[in-house]
């Protein structure tokens, strides 16, 4: 009889409610803010400068353009044409968010750099092509893609996610800390 009266209470009860859905989609927040957005309207001009790209192989001059979204960015090729960088600045929203939610390769990385949250996407281990997205605050961060043409003795491209994750560093290190409202 007891144990009829046990079912029969946990037969009433009702599922608890779905938990809502997260709104970064499992992006971090950042904890100590950066201001990418002076460099919105022209990535070109900074925040690297040309010795800053000449260090990296990268040609200072860079050619800016504007994608369907409104954000800007700068395109730069290497000196002997063997790896292409750009650099987009998002200054209007989450961008990170935005990479979390979509998760447009099946390689995906969650990093730190430079103290900021990022993440590491590539379409394959052999791809000779890395994109890093950097949240810098709410609202606003920047993306490194990365191209590499030059490979190693074995075929494979020479790292384009390293050296992308060196440029968002390089970046962030270069970008202010964000003004208090």
């Amino acid at each position: 009889m007891g144990l009829v009266v046990l079912l029969a209470a946990c037969a009433t009860q009702q599922a608890p409610p779905p938990a809502p859905p997260d709104p970064r989609f499992g992006a971090p927040t950042v904890a100590a803010p950066r201001d990418v957005r002076s460099f919105g309207n022209d990535p070109c001009t900074g925040p690297l400068t040309a010795p800053d790209w000449d260090t990296m192989g990268i040609s200072s001059i860079g050619v800016a353009e504007t994608a369907p979204t409104g954000d800007r960015w700068c395109v730069r090729r290497g000196s002997t044409g063997d790896r292409s960088v750009s650099l987009t600045v998002v200054a209007a929203r989450d961008v990170l968010v935005d990479t979390y939610r979509v998760r447009q390769f099946p390689l995906f990385r969650e990093v730190v750099i430079g103290g900021l949250p990022a993440a590491v996407e590539q379409s394959s281990p052999d791809s000779v092509s890395c994109s890093v997205t950097v949240g810098t605050a709410q609202d606003q961060g920047f993306i490194v893609d990365y191209s590499e043409y030059e490979f190693r003795p074995d075929g494979r491209p020479d790292d384009p996610c390293g050296r992308a994750q060196r440029v968002a560093e390089r970046v962030v290190a270069a970008l202010p800390p964000l003004p208090a409202k």
